[in-house]
C-alpha cells in the first residue's frame, strides 16, 4: 500500500493529538498502543481508569505513555461545560443540561477538538454512525467552505485485476443519501481537495451513472450531467469526466470507445457515485469481492477532523483512521 505508507509518514512526522471516546473497548485501546508505539499520534482514551487499565490488562496492552482521562473527573470539565453552553445556546442548552451532556464521552471528545484540546477524534468502534456524525456536526461544526458534510472511503487496490495498482477515492458512500446536481458536484470538488491534500495526487475524478455521454435519457442521467458542468465549472484544473458508467471511468480502451472526447490513456481516481444506494453498495462489493481494503468512511467538511469507524471495525482498521485523521489536523 505505497500510497496509504504516505499517509502513515506524514503522520509520524507531525503526530497529533487524538482522542478516542470509547476508550474501553478492546479494538481501541490495542489501536491507541500501536498508534503511540509507531508514532504516528498521542492518542487520549477516555472514560474510567480501571475499567481502562483492567482492558489492557485482559488484552496484554501497555497504557504507558498514553493519557487517560475520566470527563467526570478532568480537570477541564468546566471549561468544556461553559463552552458547550455557548455552543448550544440557540437550542436551548443550560449550563444544568451542559453539566449532564457533558458526561457523554463523545459529546466530551467533540468539545475537545472544538476547544483546541484535541487535534481529532476517531469514534464508531461503539457509537452509531448517525451519533458520531450529528455530535460532530453540532459541537465541532462545519467548515465555513462547504455546505455540508460528507465522507469518503479511500480503497487500497493491490490486485493485478484491478484498474489502478495504489489508492482510489470512492464518495459519497456513508452519509449524503440523494444528492442534487449541486451536492453531487460539491462532493467531488471536496473529495478531489481531500485527495491532493492527504496524497498529493492529481484529481482525475470519474461522475458516475448508468449512462455514458448520453446513451440514456433519465433524471437521474440528467442530474449528473448537470453536476459534471458545475463541478467542471468550480474546478477546471482538473479531469472531471461524465456522466460516465463505472467501467468506461477505470479502463480507458471503453471510453475511448464510449467517448473518445474524454478519454485519456488514464483510469478515473476518484469516483463519485450518484447516490448513497450505489456508494455503499459499490464500495462493498469491491471489498467483499474484490480483495479491496477499505478505510473509512472519513469525514470531510468540518471544521476540524473527527472521524468514524464501523461498529465491526478491527484494530488495524481504528489504527488506520488514526493515522488519516493525523493528516487531516
Amino acid at each position: 500500500m505505497p500510497g496509504f505508507e504516505h499517509i502513515i509518514k506524514r503522520a509520524q512526522k507531525r503526530p497529533g493529538r487524538i482522542v478516542l471516546p470509547e476508550g474501553d473497548d478492546p479494538r481501541v485501546v490495542n489501536a491507541a498502543a500501536k498508534a503511540l508505539t509507531t508514532g504516528i499520534a498521542k492518542p487520549v482514551l477516555l472514560g474510567n481508569k480501571a475499567t481502562i487499565q483492567a482492558v489492557a490488562d485482559g488484552e496484554n496492552v501497555s497504557l504507558a505513555g498514553i493519557e487517560i482521562i475520566d470527563p467526570a473527573q478532568s480537570e477541564d470539565l468546566q471549561t468544556l461545560i461553559d463552552a458547550l453552553v455557548v455552543r448550544r445556546a440557540k437550542r436551548g442548552m443550560t449550563p444544568e443540561k451542559a453539566a449532564e451532556a457533558i458526561l457523554d464521552p463523545l459529546h466530551f471528545a467533540c468539545m475537545m477538538v472544538h476547544k483546541g484540546l484535541a487535534d481529532g477524534c476517531v469514534a464508531g468502534a461503539v457509537y452509531a454512525t448517525a451519533t458520531v456524525v450529528r455530535s460532530a456536526m453540532q459541537l465541532v461544526g462545519k467548515h465555513e467552505d462547504y455546505s455540508f458534510v460528507s465522507s469518503f472511503f479511500m480503497m487500497l487496490m493491490s490486485e493485478d485485476f484491478h484498474p489502478r495498482d495504489d489508492v482510489m477515492f470512492f464518495s459519497d458512500c456513508a452519509l449524503v443519501i440523494d444528492p442534487d446536481e449541486h451536492e453531487m458536484a460539491e462532493i467531488a470538488v471536496v473529495t478531489g481537495q481531500s485527495a491532493v491534500s492527504l496524497l498529493g495526487i492529481d484529481p482525475e475524478i470519474a461522475m458516475l451513472s448508468f449512462s455514458t455521454a448520453g446513451s440514456a435519457s433519465h433524471s437521474t442521467v440528467s442530474k449528473v450531467q448537470k453536476a459534471t458542468a458545475i463541478a467542471r465549472e468550480k474546478r477546471p484544473d482538473w479531469r472531471i469526466i461524465g456522466e460516465v458508467q463505472l467501467d468506461a471511468a477505470v479502463i480507458p480502451p471503453i471510453l475511448a470507445k464510449k467517448s473518445p472526447e474524454q478519454a485519456t490513456d488514464n483510469p478515473a481516481n476518484i469516483l463519485i457515485f450518484p447516490s448513497l444506494d450505489a456508494g455503499n453498495i459499490g464500495y462493498k462489493m469491491c471489498e467483499r469481492f474484490g480483495n479491496v481494503e477499505a478505510i473509512g468512511p472519513v469525514l470531510q467538511g468540518l471544521s476540524k477532523p473527527v472521524n468514524d469507524l464501523s461498529r465491526g471495525c478491527k484494530t488495524d482498521d481504528i489504527y488506520n483512521i488514526i493515522a488519516v485523521t493525523c493528516n487531516q489536523v
